[in-house]
């Protein structure tokens, strides 16, 4: 009776073609969703002025951070999960790139979400500090 043992990592083994195939196929599906709907955000925003209020306007910041994620960044991850690119400098600018735009984005939901939570539980507060000039700069 012969025991088999193995000592170290197990292999790596790539995932098929097809998964390769369904992976790519959802990513380009959310990406489209992803600039579409955002881009239709973005257009309401700038062609309806009575949009332009202080809360719509990091509405609007994530709009733009998650439209350059379905626009650059989702592509990129879809180079990146087939192994390209090869050169060093075009891998480290890929990933920096992919971590930049997520992290972007999730700043934009926190601005948001720090944004409703003061004017919710400080409402009086809210409308004497909190400026559409401000809004903007962040």
């Amino acid at each position: 009776m012969e025991v088999s043992s193995t000592i170290g990592p197990t292999p790596h083994r790539s995932p098929t073609p097809e998964l390769h195939a369904t992976y790519t196929s959802l990513e380009i599906l959310v990406a489209l969703v992803a600039v579409v709907g955002n881009a239709m955000v973005i257009h309401v925003f700038r062609k309806d002025r009575r949009l332009r209020r202080r809360t719509n306007y990091y509405i609007v910041s994530l709009a733009i951070a998650d439209f350059l994620v379905g626009l650059l960044g989702i592509p990129f991850a879809i180079l990146a999960s087939v192994g390209m690119p090869r050169n060093l400098y075009a891998c480290l600018f890929t990933v920096s790139l992919l971590v930049m735009l997520c992290t972007i984005s999730i700043f934009c939901l926190v601005a948001v979400s720090v944004d409703r939570y003061w004017a919710i539980l400080h409402p009086m507060g809210y409308s004497r500090n909190v400026r559409t000039k401000t809004a903007i700069c962040k």
